[in-house]
């Protein structure tokens, strides 16, 4: 994906909000930039955000943070929920073992402890104080959200 555009000013602080609002913490970005379809990555520290513009392989300077979508939510990668969920103080949904071996297999999970999860909303999921991906919250279920490229076999 070709570069769209670096995100500055008032699109950083945008972002930072909706991080904000949805997990209950304050994140500073900073490199961060948007490809043709709506993907957030993020760069190194040494990268010259201007030069990158006219790459057609970003996915090759950056890190993956997540999708921004319409209704003013972030889809996180699990890279980004690692960043994010550090600080996190909502929507976010704490597994036993059992469970979380079970959603790291791609599998829904219906036993859960959660932290002030939004229905239908976008959570980080944790086995303990571990990231181990996103979901989304539904009426008594996560519904998983990890790719299946990233999916264990156990």
């Amino acid at each position: 994906m070709q570069i769209k555009k670096v995100l500055k000013g008032m699109e950083l602080k945008e972002i930072e909000e909706i991080i904000e609002k949805n997990y209950g913490c304050s994140i500073r970005l900073e490199n961060l930039f948007m490809t043709s379809d709506g993907k957030l990555w993020i760069a190194g520290d040494g990268i010259n955000m201007e030069l990158t513009l006219n790459l057609k392989r970003c996915y090759r300077i950056g890190l993956y943070f997540g999708r921004l979508k319409r209704n003013k939510k972030i889809k996180l990668s699990i890279e980004g929920a690692m960043m994010v969920g550090k600080k996190a103080k909502r929507n976010i949904a704490i597994l036993d073992d059992e469970e979380a071996k079970q959603f790291a297999e791609g599998n829904d999970v219906h036993r859960f402890d959660d932290i002030e999860c939004d229905m239908h909303n976008f959570i980080i999921v944790k086995r303990g104080e571990d990231v181990i991906g996103v979901g989304i919250m539904r009426d008594g279920y996560i519904e998983n959200l990890i790719p299946k490229a990233r999916r264990m076999k156990i």
